[in-house]
């Protein structure tokens, strides 16, 4: 019960830092809209093209905006850690009778709670924009499974990797390493019979990829079980090796 209180305790507090921000809520939200009406008029041409599964871009497109909002969400988690050690917090923190594994994992739920309040917001302004959902509600929640399992194991590596760099300019570095690349590495913008062969093959030892599968089939398709099976099999051992990256860091670097 102690370690569930410490949880809640250090969840509510970075979700109340978060909430006290409304420039960042209110950039957070606007950015997937803008990738929404930008994105879908740039590569509106592409669809005429049969590989790409329907008839609306914007339809093909809006599963790889709700992904794209779940890395750029959780990639940057480990900033407000960062300005703890900075701060001074983290020290005190450790110095409190707190359980030691709440401090990362109150972080971690934080960050998945906005990244769904956001996933469920872009759901709701893609069907207002023409966008027909396969599976309906039922779908969404798998949906929002899918993309907690993948944001649950980057925002912990975030995490990890601040604790392990200590200074804003190497995780800056870090994240835009890891965050644009794994975009451009999957279909979330392109079917991925358009893309080049190495690429497509460098794809599947993506997770992103099988994330923006699972929601693209769910949107699009229905429950296309092996494609959903397969991609909830790889983003648990994401979730599982970004977690077990986190804990070690915190273990070994916090004090």
């Amino acid at each position: 019960m102690h370690m569930l209180s410490d949880v809640y305790y250090q969840t509510m507090r970075d979700l109340r830092a978060r909430f006290r921000m409304p420039v960042w809520i209110f950039l957070s939200l606007f950015q997937p809209i803008i990738w929404l009406l930008l994105f879908t008029q740039i590569f509106q041409s592409l669809s005429q093209l049969p590989q790409l599964g329907t008839a609306s871009y914007l339809q093909f497109f809006a599963p790889g905006v709700v992904v794209m909002t779940v890395i750029f969400g959780s990639a940057w988690a480990g900033m407000g850690m960062l300005q703890d050690i900075d701060m001074g917090i983290l020290s005190k923190m450790l110095a409190t009778p707190v359980t030691r594994p709440s401090i990362i994992i109150g972080r971690v739920i934080s960050a998945m709670v906005m990244l769904v309040i956001q996933a469920i917001l872009i759901f709701i302004i893609a069907v207002i924009m023409g966008v027909r959902l396969a599976t309906g509600v039922p779908g969404v929640l798998l949906s929002i499974v899918i993309i907690s399992l993948l944001g649950l194991g980057l925002a912990a590596l975030s995490n990890g990797l601040a604790l392990l760099l200590r200074r804003q300019e190497p995780l800056i570095a870090a994240i835009n390493f890891i965050a644009l690349p794994s975009v451009f590495l999957s279909s979330a913008m392109m079917p991925a019979q358009l893309l080049p062969a190495w690429l497509n093959t460098l794809r599947h030892f993506n997770p992103v990829d099988y994330a923006v599968v699972g929601v693209r089939d769910l949107v699009l398709q229905g429950y296309v079980w092996p494609d959903l099976w397969t991609c909830l099999l790889v983003l648990l051992a994401w979730s599982a090796a970004g977690i077990t990256f986190g804990a070690l860091m915190f273990r070994k670097k916090a004090e």
